[in-house]
């Protein structure tokens, strides 16, 4: 009987194992977001664009195709002086796709750059829906379309708002490729309780989710022992780190907080399993804008050092868990 080259083909590689490897080889932890905004972007920068106004000023008006270059410029610099340093960046889709298509082609061009340099891309879109719509979305930043971020993108955070209804088919179109997701269970940002710490059944909602997140974890756990769905836990709140660490043993945790949203690497410890496995720690503002707090060195190597600073703090603290 004749085999397809379908059947043949042997699965790609998880991405919970390509993760755990990376952090072994690099020894790190660190994810650095990728956030570029105009105003801060380094003076350098600033001079190869030539500004992004349209002549003659007109305040809000913004050339985006000009804007977008360098954003991807910036970025890709960036990616460039972490790559040695971190495991993966996390480009936010926002920052971007604000400049409409050509901010969508520096997103993507900046993805391929990240992949070239042997990161591994965590694309920040918090994307949910009702289930066509979060198909739609899943073919658009998983799936394998060219001239979309799909094919260079190892791994997506999602919105479980919608429930499994909207959760599947990122699940569908994510573990067949080798890809992860990463559901918001509980977020860094300062209003996160106003509705994550609300009282639901004599526990707060954000543990409903993160039982759900277990549920579908299990659901499509692999050999290796991970899931391919992991979680979203911010580090500005670690209270809840060693509840959720229990519910979701084979689940990666992205913590945010880490840096200029002011948690210390010593309060990340929870957030790992024993033996510093099971979590990836984002830093964004305080890497990619180094060069504000040193005025001396070449933008570059700024955020070289603030990125090998940011690691070696988080290796001392994963060494010790």
């Amino acid at each position: 009987m004749e085999t397809t080259a379908a059947s043949s083909a042997s699965p790609p590689p998880s991405f919970a194992s390509r993760l755990e490897a990376a952090m072994g080889k690099k020894r790190s932890c660190l994810v650095v977001g990728l956030d570029p905004v105009l105003e801060r972007l380094p003076g350098e920068v600033h001079a190869r664009l030539g500004g992004w106004e349209p002549k003659g000023g007109g305040g809000a008006a913004v050339n985006t195709a000009r804007a977008s270059l360098g954003l991807a410029l910036f970025s890709n610099e960036v990616i460039k002086a972490v790559a040695p340093y971190a495991v993966a960046v996390k480009p936010n889709t926002a920052f971007f796709e604000r400049f409409g298509a050509a901010g969508w082609d520096a997103l993507q061009q900046v993805c391929r750059q990240a992949k070239k340099e042997g990161l591994l891309v965590i694309l920040d879109a918090k994307r949910g829906d009702l289930e066509s719509t979060a198909v739609a979305y899943a073919e658009a930043l998983l799936g394998d379309l060219i001239d979309t971020p799909g094919p260079a993108v190892d791994a997506l955070t999602i919105n479980p708002y919608f429930g499994l209804d909207g959760v599947r088919p990122f699940m569908e179109a994510a573990q067949p490729r080798g890809k992860g997701l990463f559901v918001l269970v509980r977020t860094s940002n300062p209003s996160a309780a106003e509705f994550q710490d609300l009282d639901a059944g004599g526990e707060p909602f954000y543990l409903r989710v993160a039982r759900a997140v277990a549920r579908w974890a299990q659901e499509s756990r692999e050999a290796s022992g991970w899931s391919p769905v992991g979680a979203v836990v911010g580090g500005t709140a670690p209270e809840p780190a060693r509840r959720l660490r229990e519910l979701l043993p084979s689940s990666f945790f992205l913590v945010p907080g880490y840096g200029a949203q002011g948690a210390p690497a010593a309060a990340l410890r929870l957030f790992f399993l024993p033996g510093g496995r099971g979590a990836v720690v984002n830093a964004s503002r305080s890497v990619i804008f180094a060069h504000e707090k040193s005025p001396g060195l070449p933008w570059t190597e700024a955020v070289a050092q603030a990125a090998k600073s940011a690691r070696d703090e988080l290796e001392a603290m994963r060494v010790t868990r």
